[in-house]
């Protein structure tokens, strides 16, 4: 079937643009809208409710605009330029296609908006010239693909079965919107993000992760109100180091790739609470899992009561572990399977080693405690230079 453009479609041009006569003459019965062109017509100030669009076009300059849509459906459509969705409850996007750099968002206040099996494609890698879709409330994205594209979700955003390539995450934030931002809910679940998967600096209200297969994920210098839950999850470089966080759980993963010297990284003294569990992290010499300050203190930095109360590690293999320059009340390790352990020049309230399998030296160089309770280490094994620490 041969596209129109929208302005040659009679009488379901005219309820488009004045939904009031709409109304007036068939009610609020469903309005199909197939094969149309949207492309230089204005349509701003309206409501559009009980809508389905079908095989449509749209190609906006700012023209599309409508104040909320209500019960609408896009379906096998096509989108590019600039345009509002308005605010949107309970719309629908069903294999959809995006193109290019588009620039287009559901409003503040905005629910039940999800995209589905649709596509979203830019036009190069680099971040500066991506396009950028979803919602200023919520939006969740169900079986996509994206590639070199930001997905938006300032309310909440979510995740499902998606399949995404050197794209990114973006959410409200201060500098956007002042002290009144929005901090998003973000759930990623049965997704394979590949390439550079971008959060980095994004606030959060919370952040669950879950039966995902990702090569390079970076959530640094990210503020994160709640907490953040990874489970399950394979693949390469995870850079989870956010600014702040709540209790942070990692949970049956396995992470084997590199950056640098590392395979994983985690400032543990941002968090409240920290678990890792039943994660696998390999056993390559050459890596570490960084998981102190990933650097020198000075003096002035140290606090005086540690944000983390307690960290605990169990029943995991990690090749190197660093953990040097940490700052915790309480951390615990505990049957696990690690080539080398690093906890040097750090101030911890209580330390504990129990049950693990430590093949190589306990750098404990420089390390303060109140407390300390160490399984049993050979002399060659525990490094205890300038520390205060006592083996059992």
């Amino acid at each position: 079937m041969k596209k129109r453009k929208i302005d040659q479609f009679g009488k379901i041009f005219e309820y488009l643009k004045n939904p009031e006569i709409r109304e007036k003459e068939t009610g609020k019965t469903l309005l199909t809208v197939d094969g149309a062109i949207f492309r230089g017509i204005t349509f701003e100030e309206i409501d559009w409710i009980n809508i389905v669009f079908k095989n449509c076009d749209f190609f906006s300059n700012y023209e599309i605009g409508p104040n909320t849509q209500t019960n609408v459906r896009y379906e096998d459509c096509r989108f590019s330029g600039i345009l509002s969705f308005g605010k949107t409850r309970n719309v629908r996007f069903l294999r959809c296609t995006w193109a290019g750099a588009p620039v287009m968002f559901a409003e503040k206040g905005s629910t039940d908006t999800v995209f589905e099996s649709c596509t979203f494609i830019g036009k190069s890698p680099d971040p500066n010239q991506q396009g950028g879709v979803g919602s200023h409330g919520e939006a969740e994205f169900v079986d996509c693909y994206a590639k070199w594209f930001s997905l938006v979700g300032d309310a909440s955003l979510a995740l499902r079965k998606c399949e995404c390539e050197g794209a990114s995450i973006e959410t409200d934030s201060e500098a956007n919107s002042g002290d009144a931002f929005l901090s998003s809910k973000v759930v990623i679940q049965q997704s394979k993000l590949r390439g550079y998967f971008d959060m980095r600096a994004t606030s959060l209200h919370s952040l669950s992760i879950q039966d995902t297969v990702m090569e390079y994920f970076d959530i640094s210098r990210s503020k994160v109100k709640e907490n953040v839950l990874i489970e399950r999850v394979r693949g390469g470089y995870l850079n989870a180091s956010a600014h702040s966080m709540g209790k942070l759980t990692i949970s049956q993963c396995q992470i084997l790739g590199r950056r640098k010297n590392f395979s994983f990284e985690v400032g543990m003294d941002s968090a409240e609470e920290v678990l890792i569990e039943h994660c696998n992290f390999g056993t390559d010499p050459t890596l570490s899992v960084g998981l102190g300050a990933g650097r020198p203190l000075e003096p002035n930095e140290w606090s005086t009561t540690p944000k983390n109360k307690y960290a605990l590690i169990r029943n995991s293999t990690l090749p190197v572990m660093d953990a040097s320059w940490l700052e915790s009340r309480h951390l615990r390790l505990e049957n696990n399977t690690i080539s080398s352990v690093d906890i040097s020049n750090s101030r911890i309230g209580k330390l504990e080693l129990s049950g693990n399998t430590i093949s190589r030296e306990v750098n404990l160089k420089g390390t303060h405690v109140k407390e300390s309770k160490i399984q049993p280490l050979t002399k060659s094994q525990a490094k205890l230079d300038g520390s205060n620490i006592k083996l059992n």
